[in-house]
């Protein structure tokens, strides 16, 4: 540990240790009322549908993770906080899905919605598409700073462009950090420290201005870690700030202005893992280490005004996103061994957004409604130079490509809810899009030709109109069963590559509609000790299309065509909770996905070995069990076992020629089961110390997106892959919370 991290982390044991003795004579909130209400589930106000309500009068499938909680639990990535959500996989993306490596501009392409992925660009492109699902953080689209300071995150799956814009097509995960407080004085902090050198802090202050009328709060962020299987390859650091201002000079107006930035440093390479003479045995070496850096910083506002039965609220923002990345990909020495370095820089590349949404206000109206509209415009300028080592004595670049491209898109919507009777009622939603992009591109390919995108060649317009009807029956006040046909649309995209003989060309993603069936019930029973949340649904994709599949024969040269294949998944999913005994919460969640492609082009089937999209698990299930043992006081001691089990599925997609080669095993994951612990020490309301433990048995297993490059024919095979580390290996640490 360096001086700094030492001042900091005595600085902030010492504000704990303040704030553990203000609060020495605070009465114990969580053992306050009865036993009776002890033995209740608590109800959880969300705003998924734009409007308050509890989750469990929401009609959707929906599920709530509490910040506070995650914070204790150590999880802290968006991937960590989704893990025990039915129907998800992945998380926030930390690289694009279209190029080796390097940062995102859209998060949201890591998200994987009930087996639903987001379509590819062209390979070698560092920008990514338009993602299946979205990411909301402060009702900013893909927003930034949601990792710390949370309040809680809403996970909303199916389409959701009736309430929710650009790229809501899959499903929506919204984040929402701690507001103001214009009451109350406040500060708040995390430490925690865990193997791999984990340093991590967070803290927060809350500072009423006026009383009632003007708030501050400013909450800060630092992480770093050593990698996982190489001290430098693929380590992290992440410094953000988060400044919030809210302004209610009277109860029909409110305003609030923030500004965010986030600066991250990454880490590739370092070490090479490859698969040696099984699937199941791994051999790592040393390699180069590449080193990134990106940054974004945001400007945002919401701005609610109560004109008297009716509600406008007005939401802009403006986001930079600024990368420069060595990404180094290397494989064991060897025939065939993979020596890659992927040049990416982007810079400017700006986000601007503008919604604005109105609805009335009546609580006991009979209808409900809603409507508003959307801008966004995306400018950016990209370079994204790839280099292969094993061309020549000197090396060769497969391609060289600059980028200017400017995406524009508009949308209205409008939803409305009518009640036929106090238990029954009807909901329609109509959103129309219209998505522009204008692409100034430079291609040169690896025989040395340019070619520029002019003229009409540099256009591309996307239209469509998505709807979302649904019908719910309250069976009794606790018992809710509805049904809902939903769409939503994915936008397209265009871009230079090469063909087979280097020949720069154009390809285009088209437009494409997501159509969605569910039915689902939400049920509290023994006098709200158990809920049990059902859903079933049924997915109609016209086409996941990517243009990032290597169409080339084997060798060093890259070649890239636009491969559109229907989709279609359906499953079940349930999330149960019970409260058996005053001390005890049991929580049960998982979810049954399949997931298939359709009917492949003639072409282009030779590079899918089997029909289902990978990686989409078929089976999820998470079991939990919190625990809370008295010391006398306000001291307690919380305990909480959980088990992960995530059913056999591959990795990735592998060609025919591979798989008839043996390279099957080699990106199959077997079922698996991951146990976490953690333990909390309440020292008082607001003092509590953590330590956990995450993959408690030191599970390693291939990770989503695991690729086979190449297989060597031979006895055994030589599978090559372009993945540098298996999965997140046992951690474990320490975490100081305080409140005060």
């Amino acid at each position: 540990m360096n001086y700094a991290k030492f001042l900091l982390t005595t600085s902030v044991l010492a504000s704990a240790l303040s704030a553990q003795a203000a609060v020495a004579q605070s009465a114990n909130a969580t053992t306050a009322g009865s036993t009776k209400e002890a033995l209740v589930l608590e109800e959880i106000i969300v705003t998924a549908e734009r409007r308050f309500n509890t989750a469990q009068k929401t009609a959707a499938a929906i599920s709530v993770r509490p910040g506070a909680e995650m914070v204790r639990q150590g999880r802290y990535e968006l991937k960590n906080i989704l893990e025990d959500v039915p129907g998800i996989s992945g998380g926030a993306s930390g690289s694009t899905n279209t190029s080796l490596a390097g940062g995102t501009d859209n998060p949201a392409t890591g998200l994987v919605i009930r087996g639903i992925q987001s379509n590819s660009g062209v390979g070698g492109s560092a920008t990514s598409t338009s993602s299946a699902a979205a990411i909301y953080t402060d009702d900013v689209y893909n927003g930034v700073g949601g990792n710390y300071d949370i309040a809680r995150v809403e996970v909303l799956r199916g389409p959701q462009g009736t309430l929710y814009g650009r790229s809501a097509t899959a499903g929506v995960v919204a984040i929402h950090t701690n507001d103001p407080d214009t009451q109350d004085f406040g500060v708040e902090g995390t430490a925690e420290i865990g193997n791999y050198n984990l340093f991590h802090f967070v803290g927060a202050v809350n500072l009423p201005i006026v009383q009632d009328k003007l708030a501050l709060r400013v909450a800060g962020n630092y992480f770093e870690r050593d990698g996982y299987y190489a001290t430098k390859g693929d380590a992290r650091q992440s410094a953000s700030f988060r400044a919030k201002l809210l302004w209610t000079p009277s109860e029909t107006f409110s305003a609030l202005l923030g500004y965010a930035q986030e600066f991250n440093t990454t880490h590739t390479g370092g070490t090479s893992v490859v698969q040696g003479r099984s699937p199941t045995d791994f051999v790592f070496s040393n390699s180069a280490v590449g080193n990134g850096r990106n940054h974004s910083r945001q400007v945002w506002g919401n701005f609610n005004l109560d004109l008297g039965g009716v509600e406008l609220t007005y939401i802009p923002a403006y986001r930079t996103f600024f990368q420069d990345t060595t990404a180094v990909v290397r494989t064991a020495p060897g025939p065939g061994a993979i020596n890659i370095d992927n040049f990416v820089r982007t810079t400017p590349d700006n986000f601007m957004t503008h919604e604005l949404r109105v609805h009335n206000t009546d609580a006991d109206a009979p209808l409900k409604w809603q409507a508003g509209a959307m801008y966004y415009r995306n400018s950016l300028t990209e370079t994204n130079n790839l280099f292969n080592y094993n061309v020549g004595p000197a090396g060769i670049f497969i391609f060289r490509s600059t980028t200017h491209k400017v995406t524009t898109a508009v949308g209205a919507f409008a939803e409305g809810t009518y009640s036929f009777t106090p238990s029954t009622r009807l909901t329609a939603g109509i959103r129309y899009d219209n998505t522009k992009i204008e692409i100034d591109q430079d291609y040169t390919t690896f025989t040395g030709v340019t070619r520029s995108l002019a003229g009409a060649d540099r256009l591309a317009s996307f239209n469509n109109v998505t709807y979302k009807a649904r019908l719910e029956q309250d069976l009794t006040p606790r018992n809710l069963l509805y049904a809902s046909i939903a769409t939503g649309f994915s936008p397209g995209d265009k871009s230079l590559t090469q063909d087979a003989v280097g020949q720069p060309r154009t390809l285009v993603l088209a437009a494409e509609t997501l159509t969605s069936y569910e039915i689902g019930s939400k049920n509290r029973f023994l006098n709200d000790r158990l809920q049990v949340n059902l859903a079933a649904f049924y997915n109609d994709y016209g086409g996941y299309q990517t243009a990032g599949i290597n169409v080339a024969p084997p060798g060093p040269f890259r070649t890239f065509e636009t491969i559109t294949v229907p989709v279609k998944s359906y499953g079940v999913e349930f999330e149960v909770q019970a409260r058996p005994w005053e001390n005890g919460t049991i929580s049960l969640n998982g979810s049954y996905t399949r997931a298939r492609y359709g009917a492949f082009p003639t072409q282009y089937a030779q590079f899918f070995s089997d029909d289902d999209v990978a990686p989409s698990p078929p089976f999820r299930v998470t079991g939990a069990y919190d625990h809370r043992v008295a010391l006398g006081g306000d001291t307690a001691l919380m305990l909480r076992g959980v088990v992960r089990y995530v059913s056999e599925h591959d990795s990735s997609r592998i060609t025919v020629q591979q798989a008839n080669l043996g390279a099957t095993p080699y990106i199959r994951v077997p079922g698996r089961a991951v146990a976490d612990f953690n333990a909390t020490l309440v020292l008082n309301p607001n003092v509590s110390i953590t330590g956990y433990v995450r993959n408690l048995t030191d599970e390693r297993f291939l990770p989503d997106n695991w690729n086979v490059a190449d297989v060597i024919p031979g006895n055994p095979p030589t599978i090559l892959v372009s993945q540098n580390a298996l999965s997140d290996p046992r951690t474990f640490g320490m975490i100081l919370n305080f409140k005060f």
